[in-house]
Order: C-alpha cells, then sequence, then structure tokens
C-alpha cells in the first residue's frame, strides 16, 4: 500500500517549521516572510513591532519580490494596517486594496492589488506588531492560507513575546549592574572564611587593586591591625546573635589600607544572606575623605550662594530696582529655582513687574544662551493663540498663506513666558498641559508631531484658585505650572522702594528728554510714598514720566498729576470720582498720544510707543485706527 501524498497545507507547514525552527530574533524573522512568500506565491511579507507612541509600524523584517527590505517604517493612518491593529482576526482585502486606501502612500508603488494582515498581541492583548502580505494579483480566500498564515502569526506573536521578555531580563541585569557599579561606596562580598568572592568598580578604585588579585584574599587585610581585628570580632559576635539574614551598622569609623599600604578612614556596614546554603556577607564601605571634602564643597556653595544673595540687586538684577526684604525674598526666589528646570509660575497684581522677574528667572538659567520668547494670552484672539503658539502649515486656515514657526518651536532649549495665562482659553489649555507632559505638539493644520525642550514660566495677575473652581481654567494644568511660586509684592508694600524707583525714573526721563527738572523734593517722595498705587511700578513710571513732561521752568509737577495724592488706600477716600465710558476712551486716547510724541511716533522696538505703554504692536495700531490719532508735532 503506498503511503498518502502530505495536502500542500501540511508541506508548507513543514517547510517553513524547518525554515524558522532553528533561529531566533532577526533571521527568525528574515526566515519567516522568506519562505511564508514563497510558499504562499505572493509579492510580499513582512513582520513589524508597533512604536506605540509615534503610531507607526516599524518593519522586523521584509521580502518583496525576492529581496529583503531595509529600514522600512509607516505611519498607521489611512493604510490597511490600521483595522488590523483594530481587531484581533485576520483581515483580508481579496481585490482593490488601493481602492479603499487612496491615501496610503506606498500601495501604488508597490502595485498592490490584495492585503492579509494580522496583530500580534501580547498575553494581555497589548499590541506588539502585526505579521501581514500583499499581492499584486487578487488573493481569494482559501481557508487552508488563513491556517498557515494564523499558525505562523503565532510563532512571530511568540518570538517578539521572547524578545520582549529577553529585552526586560537584559535590562534588570543591566540595572542591577548600574546599582552596584554606579555607586560610589565600595561593595565586597565574601564567605564565611573571610574571603572575598566578588567586588564592584568602586572597590577596586578604592583599594587601588585589581580584579584577579582582589578576589579571593583576606577581606581582614583591607584594615589596619587594630580595625581589622575589631572587624573579626564584630563579625563573630553579629554570627552568634543574629540569623543567616540580617545586617550590621558600625558606628566607629575603620582604618582601611589600600594596595600601597596607604590608609584612610572610612564608615563600614554589613548585611548577610544565604544563597545555595552557603553564608555570604556584603560589606559596603564608605570613604570618609571623599565625604569631607563634599561637605566643604557644600559648604563652599553655601557661601556663595549667600555672597550672590548680598551682591543680587547691585549685579545680576539690574534692571529690578529695590531693596525692601519682600522683594529680596522674590530674587533669592529667582536664583534658586533658576539653575534648575522647574516650571515657574510669577503672581502678582498688574503692573507690579512680573515679566522682569521671568527675565531674570532665564537669564540666570542655564538656558540663558538661548532665547526666552514671550507670548501675552491676552492680547490676542482665542483663534489666533493656538497658530502663535504651535505654528501652522500652508494653508491651515484662510490666510495662512506660508507656514510658520510657533513660539513653542522658536524658544527650543531656551525659555518660553505666557503672561497673563489665566486669559488662555480651555481647549488650548489642554494642548500646553501635553507640552509640560510629553514636549511635544503638533502645529496647525499638521499631524506631524515635533518635539521641544522649553522652560515655561507663566504669570497671571488672577486667582487661579478661584479661576478653578469656576471652571475657567484647569486644575492639572495649574499643578503642573505651580510647581514654584513666585508671588510680587504690590508697590504699596515695599516701602523706600517707592523712593528708589521713583528715582530711577526721574533719572532715566530727565537724561533720555534732555531736560533740566530739579530733582525730587522730599516732600515729592513723601506724597508718592503715601499713594496706594493700584496700578504698582507701572503707574509710577507714568506719573514720573507725566511730571517730568509737564514741568514748567525746571520745577516737577507732581499735585496737578497725582490722583487721590493725600491718601495711602482707596478706602480712605470718601469721595471717589466715577469716570464715564467717555472719559476712559479720552483718557486711553491722550495717553497713547503722549506715548507716540514721547517716542517720536516710532510704534515698534524699546524706543517704540508700543513697548512704553506695555501694549503689542498689532493691539497698539489697532487703537490709534479706532481712536483716529493723526500725527502731530509735539508741543
Amino acid at each position: 500500500m503506498q503511503p498518502q501524498k502530505s495536502t500542500p497545507s501540511i508541506i508548507a507547514l513543514k517547510q517553513i517549521v524547518e525554515s524558522t525552527s532553528q533561529f531566533t530574533g532577526k533571521e527568525f524573522f528574515e526566515a519567516l516572510v522568506k519562505h511564508l512568500a514563497e510558499i504562499l506565491d505572493v509579492y510580499g511579507v513582512w513582520v513589524t513591532e508597533y512604536w506605540e507612541d509615534q503610531n507607526k509600524l516599524n518593519a522586523l523584517a521584509f521580502w518583496l519580490d525576492g529581496a529583503y527590505v531595509d529600514k522600512y517604517e509607516y505611519s498607521v493612518p489611512n493604510t490597511p494596517c490600521e483595522p488590523v491593529l483594530n481587531g484581533h482576526d485576520i483581515c483580508h482585502i481579496p481585490n482593490k486594496v488601493i481602492d479603499l486606501y487612496p491615501k496610503d502612500p506606498d500601495l501604488k508603488p508597490l502595485g498592490a492589488v490584495s492585503y492579509m494582515g494580522i496583530s500580534l498581541r501580547d498575553i494581555d492583548g497589548k499590541i506588539l506588531g502585526h505579521l501581514a502580505l500583499l499581492d499584486n494579483k487578487p488573493m481569494p480566500e482559501i481557508p487552508e492560507v488563513f491556517a498557515i498564515f494564523k499558525i505562523f502569526a503565532s510563532r512571530a506573536a511568540a518570538e517578539l513575546r521572547r524578545e520582549l521578555i529577553q529585552k526586560k531580563v537584559i535590562e534588570s541585569e543591566s540595572k542591577l549592574y548600574r546599582l552596584v557599579n554606579g555607586t560610589t561606596d565600595a561593595i565586597i562580598e565574601f564567605n564565611s572564611e573571610f574571603k572575598i568572592t566578588q567586588a564592584n568598580d568602586a572597590a577596586n578604585q578604592l583599594f587601588e587593586f585589581k580584579d584577579l588579585v582582589f578576589l579571593g584574599i583576606d577581606v581582614k587585610n583591607l584594615f589596619d591591625a587594630h580595625s581589622s581585628k575589631t572587624f573579626e570580632l564584630s563579625i563573630l559576635n553579629y554570627n552568634n546573635l543574629c540569623d543567616t539574614n540580617g545586617s550590621l551598622n558600625f558606628e566607629e569609623p575603620f582604618v582601611c589600607l589600600n594596595c600601597k599600604g596607604e590608609s584612610f578612614p572610612t564608615k563600614i556596614n554589613l548585611s548577610s544572606y544565604l544563597f545555595e546554603n552557603n553564608l555570604y556577607y556584603a560589606l559596603f564601605i564608605r570613604n570618609i575623605k571623599d565625604e569631607v571634602s563634599s561637605n566643604m564643597k557644600i559648604k563652599e556653595l553655601h557661601a556663595e550662594t549667600a555672597m550672590l544673595k548680598e551682591k543680587v540687586n547691585a549685579q545680576q538684577f539690574n534692571y529690578i530696582i529695590g531693596d525692601s526684604e519682600p522683594i529680596k525674598k522674590c530674587l533669592e526666589q529667582v536664583i534658586q529655582v533658576a539653575r534648575t528646570n522647574a516650571n515657574v509660575l510669577i503672581l502678582g497684581e498688574t503692573g507690579t513687574g512680573k515679566e522682569l522677574f521671568a527675565k531674570a528667572v532665564h537669564e540666570s538659567s542655564d538656558r540663558s544662551s538661548k532665547p526666552m520668547i514671550t507670548l501675552n494670552c491676552a492680547a490676542l484672539p482665542a483663534e489666533l493663540i493656538e497658530s502663535e503658539l504651535f505654528g501652522h502649515v500652508k494653508g491651515a486656515f484662510t490666510g495662512a498663506l506660508t507656514a510658520r514657526e510657533g513660539r513653542f518651536s522658536l524658544a527650543d532649549q531656551g525659555s518660553i513666558f505666557l503672561d497673563e495665562i489665566a486669559e488662555l482659553p480651555l481647549p488650548l489649555q489642554a494642548k500646553l498641559l501635553r507640552v509640560i507632559q510629553e514636549g511635544t505638539f503638533e502645529p496647525v493644520g499638521s499631524s506631524e508631531t515635533k518635539k521641544v525642550d522649553v522652560r515655561i514660566i507663566a504669570a497671571t495677575h488672577r486667582n487661579l484658585q478661584k479661576q478653578i473652581e469656576e471652571g475657567k481654567f484647569r486644575e492639572d494644568l495649574f499643578y503642573r505650572l505651580n510647581v514654584f511660586p513666585i508671588n510680587i509684592p504690590p508697590l504699596r508694600e515695599r516701602g523706600d522702594d517707592i523712593t528708589l524707583i521713583a528715582n530711577a525714573f526721574f533719572e532715566k526721563f530727565t537724561k533720555n528728554k534732555a531736560l533740566y527738572v530739579m530733582p525730587l523734593t522730599k516732600r515729592d517722595l513723601n506724597k508718592l510714598s503715601l499713594y496706594h498705587w493700584p496700578g504698582n511700578v507701572r503707574e509710577l513710571q507714568n506719573i514720573i514720566e507725566r511730571g517730568v513732561i509737564t514741568s514748567k521752568d525746571g520745577n516737577f509737577n507732581l499735585d496737578s498729576i497725582l490722583p487721590n495724592s493725600e491718601n495711602k488706600t482707596p478706602e480712605n477716600s470718601k469721595s471717589p470720582s466715577i469716570l464715564t465710558n467717555d472719559d476712559i476712551i479720552e483718557i486711553e486716547k491722550n495717553n497713547i498720544i503722549n506715548a507716540l510724541n514721547l517716542t517720536n511716533w516710532r510704534i515698534s522696538g524699546e524706543d517704540g510707543a508700543a513697548h512704553l505703554l506695555n501694549l503689542p504692536r498689532t493691539t497698539l495700531t489697532s487703537k490709534i485706527k479706532k481712536f483716529g490719532i493723526k500725527q502731530v508735532a509735539i508741543g
């Protein structure tokens, strides 16, 4: 009787099993895709790993038209692989795959007609990758082909899981190696006969032994005579009192000897354990000389920090004027946080100089050689802020004629200052949170993910806790920004700083305008000190500048321009005046005209009216048109 002839499916299975059984890793995957393509007579077969964070597939092996393809990776969206990853069974497209996925850039060049794929998962169902094949002819539904495909998808998944486990084992061993050899403490293992069985790199360096010489010597020989005897007696007492698994801390220092016979003081600790029924000890040795050196360095750093604190106002932040205790505390906080990468939240009333403190944080940091990019979240319409922050591609919206980099891209490796952060719309707060957490974002109109390294410094005059309660600000974003808050005191709480700042502004404006004005009198300074300053430093700056401009016969004009000059706080005002909307508009218009005249009608730049008014250039231009302001001669 003749033996029964094998069916094609059994033959195919045997061939693929034989061709892959002797391999693992890359060789296994290459053998799998090659023989699977030949047995099933298809144009191409590939097996991938899934990069979840990028939503991409990376080919571990790709056999196409009789040859291997190197370095093949692609995004999952709009490809036939997308439904494969979303399902657990075979995804079979027998014909016209290009018509179903016209946005897949690879199908047409490959001449793909049909496709089959299945996801590869771990035991918990997490996607590891996928196995797929395509052909340049229709692919009918053949149960035997499906069966072969599923069997070797299972083998591919098993190999992916094996590689994942192996990777974790290697990582675990690497972590253990780093833990043992990355420490500055010497770690020495010895047995019950006091013979050294192994030691870390720090031990070899501390005692200046080479590995082969170090192993096998008596651990007691690492100490001088007195310490060696004390150590031996301590071990004997320890063994009598303790179980095999325990620890022993030595309070007194031990004197150790390196291979040259040179002595040095140490602190030691000991633990014991059983391994394969043998008793071992782990001896931890720390060189006290290094510890003393470190402590001295710390003291030097503390002294240097104290010196910097004393000089901070005079040298480091000369644009922040003040000598009061509240302002000194703020500057100390600036020094404290600047050298870290922590996010900073600057809080304070309008006009307190929050941007200056943001500048101080940036300029004192390791990012000072890179730019600090600024954005006032209240100065732009909500629909434009996203583009300003993250940029946009050409055609992203009406008017986007060219691509544009956003503020975060411009601030890469540097800092970004987000003023009036409380005004940021809620949808953008979520996107900002993602940048803080992951350092990634997509420009408007783009699916490309950009990665940046940016330190965020935010500021607001609002009560963010209240904003959170009212649903206007995300609580998770608040905690991300509020890593290191700095509260800028209002001017009225800064005492004699008012005099210092007033004199500084007086000197600046009389010098810039080449005017001779008599210095501020004690009476002037007293009146300035008694005023409440609801507009803080910015209001003081405007008052001094206005007084210089309106001075007559060299006399500073304060009485006519300082409101409520006799009252320290607004509560003391018995008859507060109420301004109508027309009054407010007229004041704002006149203030803009004054600023334009002072800057010779220059709008942009540091010497421009926009900078003087602390307004964005576009906002000032809009207000000039709104109020119908025309250029006139000064005086």
